[in-house]
């Protein structure tokens, strides 16, 4: 049950997202609301009162849309952007905003033909390093890359990346682990 709610709510995020999206589109305005979702986002995380407001149920509906405005209002974010929140809260949405948004940044990134990749190191990469890696990226792909990096010590060293669907393996704690199987078979 709860997967079946999940993906129900995902696929509510992902509608809201494509209908805030054709609608800014329409206005010339997808740069602006996609800062602006990024800065709500960014908001949300930092504030366990703003999570709190968004998810809880004690919350009607009508506070919800008046609290999410004033925010956003307060934030400087556009008028597009104070509506589709509004919105999302009256309509009981509120908990969906972060999942809009993710999926209105995969349709933004798509609409200017960005590819985006994760690579996940050992150690924080140099600019030198990010720089080489997201030209090395673009000719691959064929397009601009965004690059997220993240560091994650397990690895020990070596490099996973991740663009799209595909997954690329390099690190020494995959190599170890391979090596670690082929041996018990051997």
């Amino acid at each position: 049950m709860a997967a079946s709610s999940a993906s129900h709510a995902n696929e509510t995020a992902r509608r809201y997202a494509s209908a805030l999206f054709d609608l800014a589109n329409d206005k010339g305005e997808l740069a602006t609301v996609d800062a602006d979702l990024k800065s709500f986002t960014a908001m949300a995380a930092d504030s366990e009162d703003l999570t709190r407001l968004m998810e809880s149920p004690a919350f009607s509906r009508e506070e919800k849309a008046k609290a999410l405005q004033s925010v956003a209002k307060a934030a400087k974010l556009s008028t597009l952007f104070v509506n589709f929140v509004a919105t999302m809260a009256t309509n009981g949405r509120a908990s969906d905003i972060s999942g809009a948004a993710s999926h209105f940044d995969e349709l933004y990134a798509d609409h200017r033909g960005v590819k985006r990749a994760l690579a996940r190191t050992a150690e924080e990469m140099t600019a030198q390093q990010r720089q080489k890696l997201e030209e090395i990226l673009a000719k691959a792909v064929g397009s601009d890359v965004e690059l997220e990096t993240e560091v994650v010590p397990a690895l020990i060293g070596g490099i996973q990346l991740r663009v799209g669907s595909t997954l690329v393996d390099a690190s020494v704690a995959s190599k170890l682990e391979r090596m670690n199987t082929a041996m018990k078979g051997a």
